[in-house]
C-alpha cells in the first residue's frame, strides 16, 4: 500500500497492510534540520523518513485554506495593532455601536482576554447574534496539497475549535469562564447556545468541502473541563460535527490532546470516528488500549508518543520502547504512531530512531 491507500483505510476503517507512522513538525524543527533538509516542507521531510503524511490544512507548508471564514455582522469593527514597546504583544479591539472588547496577545497566546466581565458576555453574544461563515472554493488549494502529499498520505481539514474550547482558550480564559458560568448561569448558557447555532454553518461548510476527512481541533482536557460541563455542551456540539460530516459521508475525528480517560464513556456518545493525539501517561492520561475499551475496537487512534518516551528521553531507548508500547492489539487496531513535535525543535535523530525501528517491522 502507499502512504495515502494505508491512511485511506485506517480512516475508513478497512484493513491495512502495516502499521503506519505520521509524524507532525512545524518551523521550530524544520528550520534546525542540518544541511538541505532545512529547506524541506513538513510533507517533504516526510517522505525523506519513508514516513506516511497526515497532512493537516497544509501544516508545516504554505498552504492555506479559507473555508469557512468567521464574519462578524456589518456594524463590528475589528481592529489590531502592535504594540511599539514590544512588537510580540498585538492589542486587538472589537468595536461596536454597543461598546468595545479588547484582547491581548504576546506571540499568540492570550494575556488579556477580551470576555472578562457581565457585560463584556453581553456584548458578544450581541456581536455572535449577527455572525456568518462564508463558504470559498478551496478545490485549488487542496489540490496543491495533493499534489505536495502526493500518494505518500492525506489531507485533512484542521478546524477548531468549537464552542467551548474557545471560549476557555481564546475569548474568556479559564477564570473568567467559571466565575461568569457559576454568577450567571443563564446569561453564559445564553451566549453558548447562540454561539453554537452559528458554528453549525461552519460545520456544514467543512462536512461539504472538498477534501475527504476533517479533524475538529478541541484541545479537550479534564484539566479544564469537567465530565459535568463536558456532557452538557462540548459532547453535543461535537456530535453536531459529526453528524454534518456523516451526513456527508465523511469520517470525522476529534482531536483531544489531554487528559480525556474520564470522558472516553461521554466521547463515545458524539459518534466520532476517532482521536487524534490521544496522549498516555505520564503528559496525558488515557492508554491507548483503553479508548479501545471504553469506544470500541474499530476506534481510529492518531496517537501522540508520549514525550517522555520521544522528546526528554533517551534516544537509544525509543526502539525499545516502542518494542514494548505497541501491542499486536494496537498493530491490529485502526492506529497510526504519531510523534508529534509541535511548537518546538526536536533533533532530527530522533525521527531517525523511530525510522529505524518502523523498518525494522516490515
Amino acid at each position: 500500500m502507499t502512504g495515502r491507500q494505508r491512511l485511506s483505510a485506517i480512516l475508513r476503517k478497512k484493513p491495512k497492510d502495516r502499521l503506519s507512522w505520521a509524524p507532525l513538525m512545524d518551523h521550530h524543527t524544520l528550520s534546525r534540520l542540518p544541511g538541505k533538509l532545512k529547506d524541506l516542507t513538513m510533507p517533504e521531510f516526510c517522505r525523506h523518513l519513508g514516513a506516511d503524511i497526515f497532512s493537516l490544512n497544509g501544516w508545516g507548508t504554505p498552504l492555506h485554506f479559507a473555508s469557512p471564514e468567521h464574519r462578524w455582522p456589518k456594524d463590528v469593527r475589528e481592529v489590531e495593532t502592535r504594540d511599539n514597546r514590544d512588537p510580540d504583544i498585538v492589542v486587538k479591539e472589537w468595536q461596536t455601536p454597543k461598546g468595545k472588547l479588547t484582547g491581548v496577545t504576546r506571540r499568540g497566546h492570550p494575556v488579556k482576554y477580551p470576555v472578562d466581565s457581565i457585560e463584556a458576555v453581553r456584548l458578544y453574544r450581541d456581536m455572535w447574534e449577527g455572525v456568518t461563515f462564508a463558504g470559498h472554493d478551496d478545490a485549488k488549494v487542496l489540490a496543491a496539497m495533493d499534489r505536495l502529499v502526493g500518494n505518500d498520505g492525506v489531507v485533512t481539514r484542521f478546524w477548531g475549535p468549537s464552542t467551548i474550547p474557545r471560549l476557555l482558550e481564546m475569548d474568556m480564559g479559564t477564570e473568567n469562564f467559571y466565575l461568569l458560568f457559576f454568577d450567571h448561569p443563564e446569561e453564559m448558557d445564553g451566549l453558548i447556545r447562540v454561539m453554537h447555532e452559528r458554528e453549525l454553518q461552519a460545520f456544514d461548510l467543512i462536512a461539504n468541502g472538498p477534501w475527504e476527512s476533517a479533524t475538529l481541533c478541541e484541545n479537550t482536557s479534564t484539566f479544564y473541563i469537567s465530565p459535568e460541563i463536558y456532557a452538557k455542551y462540548n459532547m453535543p456540539h461535537q456530535r453536531d460535527f459529526v453528524a454534518a460530516m456523516h451526513k456527508a459521508g465523511k469520517p470525522a475525528i476529534l482531536h483531544m490532546c489531554g487528559h480525556v480517560k474520564d470522558l472516553l464513556g461521554l466521547i463515545k456518545q458524539t459518534g466520532c470516528d476517532g482521536i487524534h493525539a490521544l496522549t498516555p501517561p505520564p503528559t496525558g492520561n488515557t492508554p491507548w488500549e483503553k479508548a479501545l475499551d471504553v469506544i470500541g475496537e474499530d476506534l481510529v487512534i492518531i496517537s501522540c508518543l508520549d514525550p517522555t518516551i520521544w522528546i526528554s528521553g533517551k534516544v537509544e531507548d525509543i526502539g525499545p520502547t516502542l518494542d514494548r508500547i505497541i501491542t499486536p492489539r494496537l498493530r491490529k487496531a485502526n492506529f497510526v504512531l504519531g510523534p508529534f513535535a509541535d511548537g518546538i525543535p526536536v533533533p532530527l535523530e530522533r525521527f531517525e530512531a523511530v525510522r529505524q525501528w518502523m523498518e525494522k517491522q516490515a
